[in-house]
């Protein structure tokens, strides 16, 4: 492959993950913010502490999560899982 061919595709991948991070945002904007908690009230309703909760978020052991002006907010569904 060419490096221009590299170039081209690698610009093509880039608008594909503008787009994406767009349609991100619309589904997790569209979501009630009720059902979401952040990283210290999740870990004050589970087993977990507050640093191993953004771990696990970051990491994806923690699924329904997402990220908002740099906060993680979790899904209450997942305090089923990991609930005292």
């Amino acid at each position: 492959m060419t490096q221009t061919k590299q170039q081209q595709l690698f610009k093509v991948l880039s608008g594909i993950e503008s787009q994406l991070e767009h349609v991100r945002f619309l589904i997790n904007d569209s979501v009630p913010s009720s059902d979401w908690i952040d990283t210290k009230e999740f870990s004050n309703r589970s087993t977990l502490n507050n640093k191993t909760v953004t771990n696990y978020v970051g990491k994806g052991v923690i699924k329904k999560a997402k990220k908002i002006n740099g906060r993680y907010l979790i899904h209450v569904s997942e305090l089923e899982y990991w609930s005292k």
